[in-house]
């Protein structure tokens, strides 16, 4: 047996009226239309719903068990309802954000202003590589992620938000560096410790030593910027890392920048995504943030 929602409806408007006028008026039909819907309910069932007492109506046995029940399922109707519209409008739903640790610093103040407006939207941020991110995307686990910026990657939508200059940094008395000042050529001389493949910062650090034809010295590799700041103040070597990562370490003396003369690499930053029509209404909304120049002016302090 199949259900006639527009029959229960009927019937339910009905009872709860105790009216068929007033069932007609509320669902905006006439009130023979009523009379039909129940009647066919009734004959579909194969059992007496309601009887009529005057000008009122009363229920049966059987059909005061299906009216509270059919006011259980419209009220579902009703809350579902509500949630999507809700959820079309961004006010409820989940929205899930990949980025690499770095960025991450630089997102948290978009990400606060976003709940400000947004208060319902639940945001679960996924860390991983920049290569992981990517794929993130690709495997729809993630609807945004903070990538890098490559202009001829035709797979995803990439809205480039902000550019970073990758400093070459060195411990403070280290043995590799005398001064504070070297040229890109000497970089195959000294050990170089580098971030593990994946990572955003190795691609642009290693296509900025193939334009100069310098092949590094590789002495340590490593996924985490918490060890790899580490080697470079045991003097283990020198490494490339993200101006925003070394700000504190710069401050209390333990860690030093080396100014390239041929000048540093940059690596351009933006929210990538599959496209416009994949997007989830938070993420879309997310998105619109960027396009904000008082929301965008705390994601680029």
């Amino acid at each position: 047996m199949i259900l006639n929602m527009n029959q229960l409806r009927a019937f339910y408007t009905a009872a709860k009226a105790k009216s068929v006028t007033k069932a007609a008026h509320e669902l905006m039909v006439t009130p023979p239309a009523i009379t039909m819907q129940v009647k066919q309910l009734e004959e579909t069932v194969g059992i007496r719903l309601l009887v009529r007492d005057g000008n009122s109506i009363q229920l049966t046995h059987a059909g005061e068990i299906v009216f509270k029940k059919a006011g259980r399922i419209f009220q579902e109707i009703r809350e579902m309802e509500g949630f999507l519209e809700d959820l079309a409008t961004g006010k409820s739903g989940e929205l899930r954000i990949g980025c690499p640790e770095t960025p991450l610093k630089r997102l948290m103040p978009l990400i606060a202003a976003f709940k400000k407006t947004y208060p319902g939207i639940r945001i679960i941020i996924d860390q991983a590589s920049n290569a992981e991110m990517v794929k993130s995307i690709e495997d729809h686990r993630n609807e945004l992620a903070v990538i890098r910026y490559k202009p001829n990657n035709s797979r995803l939508k990439v809205k480039v938000i902000w550019k970073e200059e990758i400093l070459l940094v060195a411990s403070p008395d280290s043995v590799h560096l005398q001064g504070s000042e070297i040229s890109v050529m000497q970089l195959s001389e000294i050990p170089l410790i580098l971030r593990r493949e994946g990572s955003a910062v190795r691609e642009v650090v290693l296509e900025y030593l193939r334009k100069f034809k310098v092949s590094p010295l590789v002495a340590m590799e490593s996924a985490s910027l918490a060890l790899l700041k580490e080697f470079v103040q045991q003097d283990n070597g020198v490494s490339f890392i993200e101006r925003d990562a070394v700000d504190e370490e710069f401050k209390n003396g333990t860690l030093k920048a080396i100014h390239i003369l041929e000048g540093s690499p940059i690596l351009g930053f933006g929210i990538g995504y599959r496209n416009r029509k994949d997007l989830s209404p938070p993420a879309w909304a997310f998105l619109r943030l960027f396009d904000k120049p008082e929301v965008l002016s705390l994601f680029l302090k």
